[in-house]
């Protein structure tokens, strides 16, 4: 998928997206990840609890995309405007996604794991750079003080998951961009200073 040192964890994760694309992700055996992966049962169990563990690293497929949003950004956006363009891009990189097949049972799972919840991980890139955005914003006084950076950062988070979620309800027959993009204009102009 791209140019990373390959480990084990690597290949299997590899071999396990290209089987997903190939074959659908419930078609998909632990033992064809292994097979196509070169590894071992010990190996994959080392790195991962269930076959879902390697569902949920889509979150960090879609994390290695927003560094390089950010730098594309024009010099003088305000932050407010970051933050809409920001969800703009997010609607977009979903609804793009080549991992699109693969969200509902993302979510679906995610809703369902006694584990770790990755799409929840405030160590995300994604949520880091909601973060620093909201942080930004108050510090300049664009965005209220009422609340603090980080509630402000979950609600913007959960805000996007939440239209997310109705939207892979409904089987994407929408574009969440424009349903879901209007929505957060709504939160974010309840935010300014």
């Amino acid at each position: 998928m791209n140019n990373r040192k390959t480990g084990a964890k690597e290949k299997i994760i590899d071999a396990a997206w290209e089987l997903f694309h190939q074959k659908g992700y419930e078609e998909t055996t632990l033992q064809d990840i292994i097979d196509k992966s070169g590894t071992s049962r010990g190996a994959f169990y080392h790195h991962f609890r269930a076959k879902e563990d390697l569902l949920f690293r889509m979150a960090w497929y879609f994390d290695q995309n927003y560094e390089g949003w950010k730098d594309s950004l024009p010099c003088g956006t305000t932050t407010l405007e970051k933050l809409y363009l920001f969800d703009e891009y997010c609607c977009r990189l979903l609804e793009e996604s080549e991992f699109r097949p693969f969200l509902q049972q993302l979510y679906g799972y995610e809703v369902m794991t006694s584990g770790t919840r990755y799409i929840l991980d405030e160590d995300r890139e994604y949520f880091k750079l909601i973060l620093s955005m909201m942080t930004e914003g108050r510090k300049s006084g664009e965005i209220t003080d009422r609340s603090s950076a980080l509630v402000l950062a979950r609600n913007y988070a959960g805000l996007q998951r939440g239209m997310t979620y109705n939207w892979l309800l409904e089987n994407c027959r929408y574009s969440l961009l424009e349903s879901a993009h209007p929505m957060m204009k709504l939160f974010l102009d309840s935010l300014r200073g």
